[in-house]
Formats: structure tokens, sequence, C-alpha cells
């Protein structure tokens, strides 16, 4: 059985659905693989066939990161999307977000977003002497 349309899916998703947040007359989205947590068709990690998403990942007692790709095998939800560890240094970890997005041709409009939610991400479990190359690596991303 194929899987409809992803602008269909987005119809009959995008007023209600159990991922939503309502706050002040913004709509919010706390789905996997939205990179920006708006509600819009652009981020939407449910309905586009190719989603980026990056996350934090709990094993044991340490705290991880890791990126998120959807992969071509939809119709099988075990193998539908691709993880990848992000435990190297923080330019090879957005240097690799970035090959993984825009370098393989596969969603260059959500680069900027994976590596802005990567850096807040890294910054929310990082140590006071980590944080100041992660400010620099916000600063950074800003200026392009």
């Amino acid at each position: 059985m194929s899987l409809p349309s992803s602008q269909l899916q987005w119809l009959l998703v995008k007023k209600h659905n159990a991922f939503q947040i309502k706050k002040d007359g913004i709509t919010f989205s706390c789905e996997p693989n939205n990179s920006t947590n708006l509600d819009s068709y652009k981020y939407s990690g449910l309905c586009n066939s190719k989603a980026v998403g990056v996350s934090i990942v709990e094993k044991k007692d340490k705290k991880g990161l890791v990126l998120s790709v959807q992969t071509k095998k939809a119709s099988k939800p075990s193998k539908s999307s691709a993880k990848y560890a992000l435990n190297r240094n923080l330019k090879r970890n957005v240097s690799a977000i970035e090959k993984a997005t825009s370098g393989s041709y596969y969603r260059s409009d959500l680069s900027k977003a994976a590596v802005a939610r990567y850096l807040k991400l890294k910054a929310s479990l990082a140590s006071k002497a980590d944080l100041k190359t992660i400010i620099q690596g916000l600063k950074d991303a800003k200026k392009e």
C-alpha cells in the first residue's frame, strides 16, 4: 500500500494533531524531526518525505545528541529514519549536519535550522567551560 502525498497529509493534520501547542495566538509543534518547532508544512516532520531533526537521547547516565533524517522506506516504520550520533567536536558535528542536508542534496533549506537547533541543544547540555566555544559558534551561525 502506498502512502498519500505529503500535501494531502498536511491538509489532514495541519489544524488538529497531537503535537500542536497553541500559546498567545501562535501555534507550535513538538513533533519529531521538526527543526524549528513551528507548525508549518516546510518544517513538518510528520508530512514531509524528507525531514531533518536534532534531538537529545539519553542512554543510562549519559545524554547525547542525534541527527535523524527520513529515508526512502517510509512504509516500514522501523527503517523509516536514519539516526546519526553527534558525538564529535563542535565544528565536525556542524559540518556533518550541513553535509547530511545541503551537501547530499537532501534539504538544503533546513540546513541552517538544523545547525541552530544543534547549537542550542549542545549549549543546554554543556558545562560552563564548553559554553564559551558554543556561544562563539552561535555567533558565527548568526553571521552566515
